[in-house]
């Protein structure tokens, strides 16, 4: 049963994102689209952006009480348990949202989930209150 922090994390993203114009999908027990498949794994919100020459995927994972340990084994189920097939020419692009409540950035700010995860702070009066994006992977 989802707590009701939960679920306050789950609509205001949903709502954020659905202005983005993201074809959403809440809790998916299997894909929507053909071309792409899962097992072992289910997000929280799945959000599809799709034109011609563009295919935009993002993943968001709701945690009222963030792990690091928690969400680096959800990352190696979405890198095991998740295909995607691209099509020719395409550029896709696949986003890991992370939502958390306030007061809990400190439990998660490590350099590799900042590499990997975009992490969004919900405020308890239904509002993004911070949108923090992924750390650039500096390479020199």
């Amino acid at each position: 049963m989802e707590t009701r922090l939960h679920n306050l994390l789950k609509g205001v993203v949903f709502s954020e994102l659905e202005r983005e114009g993201y074809d959403l999908y809440v809790e998916p027990s299997e894909s929507p689209i053909t071309r792409l498949k899962w097992s072992s794994y289910r997000p929280d919100i799945l959000g599809i952006l799709s034109s011609k020459n563009e295919f935009r995927l993002i993943l968001v994972e709701c945690e009222t009480k963030p792990r690091k340990r928690s969400i680096r084994l959800k990352e190696l189920k979405i890198r095991s348990f998740l295909k995607l097939q691209k099509k020719l020419n395409e550029v896709c692009n696949t986003r890991l949202l992370l939502v958390i409540p306030p007061g809990n950035l400190r439990a998660i700010n490590d350099s590799t989930i900042r590499k990997r995860w975009d992490i969004w702070i919900v405020s308890l009066d239904s509002r993004v209150a911070h949108k923090i994006p992924k750390t650039p992977v500096n390479w020199s």
